[in-house]
């Protein structure tokens, strides 16, 4: 089982806040949820919380975090001091507060059994936002805790399996990030790489970002969704 803790202890902590990849994918969650009812968002496996800064930055609305891994949980207060944080294991019986909108990215590649997840945030969500790897498994993939990618609609059946409509369904990346992303995987490297980020990667990490811009729109190996909870319960909120 990977030490999520130990990820957070150096060796993501740059690639989240430079990586073009990450900055994206923060970009393109974030404008998902300031088109939805976001009085109140909670990011499941928020990580460091640069997320849910991003989207207070540009955003009205009470935001909140939770997260497996104590050390992502520190960076996260810290990075949000205003905001509330919670330990919460995501593959063990949980539960929340209601919520408008629950994010997952990047999450849900990570538990075993996603869909009693998504079954057990349906009741308590209005909508769902989710971001997951959608191309050809990697031993990488294997490395960081990926029990699988969701490849052409596996995602969108899972969610309408689990009481959520679709109303958003789209991929990302092609051809810049699916390029960089297969070429590293055939070279032995990680992405643009994990851990810390000197002057020259975060020029060559900021090239890629503008280069990603790119990327011909609904196409790639990033899979993003919005699901409509179908068994929301008005009343308790």
């Amino acid at each position: 089982m990977i030490d999520y803790d130990h990820c957070w202890n150096g060796e993501w902590n740059d690639t989240t806040r430079y990586g073009p990849a990450c900055r994206h994918r923060r970009r393109i969650v974030a404008h998902l949820v300031r088109q939805l009812p976001h009085a109140k968002v909670l990011d499941l496996g928020c990580g460091d919380g640069s997320l849910l800064y991003e989207l207070s930055q540009t955003t009205d609305g009470k935001f909140s975090g939770a997260d497996v891994a104590p050390q992502g949980l520190a960076l996260a207060k810290r990075n949000n001091p205003k905001m509330d944080f919670a330990l919460l294991d995501l593959s063990k019986d949980f539960t929340i507060e209601p919520q408008d909108v629950c994010i997952l990215s990047e999450v849900l590649e990570h538990i075993q059994d996603d869909e009693i997840v998504l079954k057990t945030i349906a009741p308590l969500t209005r909508y769902v936002v989710i971001s997951v790897p959608g191309g050809p498994e990697s031993k990488a993939d294997h490395r960081y805790g990926h029990f699988r990618n969701y490849a052409q609609d596996q995602l969108r059946r899972k969610m309408e399996d689990c009481n959520f409509e679709v109303v958003r369904f789209f991929r990302w990346g092609w051809p810049f990030y699916d390029w960089i992303t297969r070429l590293s995987g055939m070279i032995g490297s990680n992405s643009i790489a994990p851990g810390y980020y000197g002057r020259l990667m975060k020029m060559v990490a900021g090239t890629f970002y503008w280069l990603y811009y790119m990327n011909i729109a609904h196409w790639g190996t990033q899979v993003f969704a919005v699901g409509k909870s179908k068994s929301y319960a008005k009343q308790i909120y």
